[in-house]
């Protein structure tokens, strides 16, 4: 991939749905199941839910082994380490995929990276120690995080807004699925051979999608506005993430440099995003700061169940499994909804976020009230699931309003390129996250007796402030 190669585009760019390169190119049909089977943008939109079903498994996967991973291996201790063995290297490729995506052909980058990515999942799985399975976590993250910019990137530039929209309704019903058969395949594989082998059974179906993908974006060709990718804020932005996750902590150093490698990552972030966007500049800007405030609570949240789940209120992996899928299953049922109805209108998305807001927090709290022993141990999943129900009503109205272009819904060009667009929103999606739940996962395992409840609960219950909160940052997005 030392050059760009140039076949002609196969896939209209967003911005221009009726020209390809040089020549006129008829518009795409409108969504429809004859058009899913038969259109080439049909063919771009399956293997794209294909890929996003099994990136969804993957997710769910990866989280209801992670307390079988860590007392396997003698790593309790050390849940920041491996929180972050997998974000750091992500957090370095993730700014970048949209650079990447302008230079190289889109299928052969696409093929190398899920190459990377199998590596690393194969590495993990045959890991003798701690030490090898955060190896096998930086390959796998180091791929993973340059495919996630590129997949955003096909979603910006490679369909037009009404194949877009029908993508993110048909997306969150893949979660559905994901968050069924996610958990319930790591706790069966688990029980029956082991952690190990949940990592890699399901690799050659993900490989097997990714090609199918990259052959379907053969040519596809991304608009940028930088002459230079952002390499200082990847850097700066993965190593604020490695800062956190390193120091135990146990250790006197913890806060200052936790404290230090949060402000790396926000720093990197402003540097990233479009200018405006930390001023809260109405519109797309304001749309990507409130996605990142978002995804870095919920996720955090989301991160510290598994593990919270094992050490304080002694869950096994199907009780695990069946709290990823409470809250995976209301997020995508809520979500398809949502795509489907779209709040176009200001009033109607912070009307709609104002109620995900309040599921937000009420969810919260039981989750609290549950790690605290003032609720039974369900109470997670009610808890849960609630705050996927809020999630579903504010994700993807602020997603839609984050990867359209003001022109493609008659308003007026914000001055943002796809490429932009697509890694600001990736980068959204996942910074916060990484930083504030590698954070929050160290902090509440201080020791190798894992999560400790005195320190799991102030936690849970600051998240739940912040996820309340959200609706206040909606409202210059509207």
């Amino acid at each position: 991939m030392s050059s760009p190669d140039a076949d002609p585009p196969a896939v209209p760019d967003a911005g221009d749905p009726g020209t390809v390169g040089d020549r006129a190119m008829p518009s795409p049909p409108p969504p429809s199941l004859r058009a899913l089977a038969t259109t080439p943008v049909g063919h771009l939109a399956a293997s794209m839910l294909m890929v996003e079903l099994l990136a969804g498994m993957q997710t769910y996967i990866n989280q209801t082994v992670l307390p079988l991973v860590a007392t396997d291996l003698g790593a309790r201790a050390h849940y920041g380490l491996v929180t972050a063995a997998a974000m750091v290297p992500t957090f370095l490729t993730m700014p970048l995929g949209g650079s990447m995506l302008t230079r190289w052909r889109a299928d052969r980058l696409m093929t190398a990276l899920t190459a990377v990515l199998v590596a690393g999942a194969v590495t993990g799985a045959l890991a003798p120690n701690v030490g090898v399975y955060v190896v096998g976590e930086v390959l796998r993250g180091l791929a993973a995080g340059a495919l996630a910019t590129v997949t955003m990137g096909v979603l910006v530039a490679g369909l037009p807004e009404a194949w877009r929209r029908l993508f993110l309704a048909a997306g969150s019903a893949t979660w559905v699925v994901s968050s069924i058969l996610g958990p319930g395949y790591a706790a069966a594989v688990s029980q029956a051979w082991g952690w190990r082998w949940a990592l890699v059974v399901y690799v050659p179906l993900l490989v097997a999608a990714r090609l199918l993908m990259a052959r379907e974006i053969r040519g596809l060709h991304v608009s940028d506005d930088e002459s230079h990718p952002p390499l200082v804020p990847a850097l700066v932005m993965a190593a604020g993430v490695a800062a956190i996750g390193a120091v135990p902590a146990a250790s006197a150093l913890f806060m200052p440099v936790g404290a230090a490698g949060a402000a790396a990552v926000v720093w990197a972030c402003a540097r990233v995003f479009p200018s405006g966007t930390m001023r809260l500049v109405p519109g797309r800007r304001a749309a990507l700061a409130t996605l990142a405030w978002l995804c870095a609570a919920y996720f955090t949240l989301d991160y510290l169940v598994s593990p919270a789940a094992h050490d304080v209120l002694g869950l096994g992996p199907t009780a695990i499994g069946w709290a990823l899928t409470c809250a995976g299953f209301a997020w995508s049922s809520i979500a398809i909804w949502t795509a489907t109805h779209p709040a176009r209108e200001p009033r109607r998305y912070r009307m709609r976020v104002g109620v995900g807001g309040v599921c937000l927090a009420i969810g919260g709290a039981a989750m609290t009230a549950a790690f605290g022993g003032v609720a039974p141990w369900w109470g997670l999943h009610v808890g849960f699931a609630t705050a996927g129900l809020g999630m579903g009503l504010t994700i993807q109205d602020t997603m839609i309003r984050c990867v359209t272009a003001p022109e493609d819904l008659g308003g007026v060009p914000d001055g943002i390129s796809q490429a932009r667009a697509a890694t600001s929103a990736t980068v959204a999606n996942a910074a916060g996250a990484a930083a504030l739940g590698t954070l929050a996962t160290a902090f509440v395992a201080p020791s190798a007796a894992g999560v400790q409840a005195n320190l799991l609960v102030p936690t849970t219950a600051v998240l739940t402030l912040a996820l309340a909160l959200t609706p206040l940052l909606a409202r210059r997005a509207a």
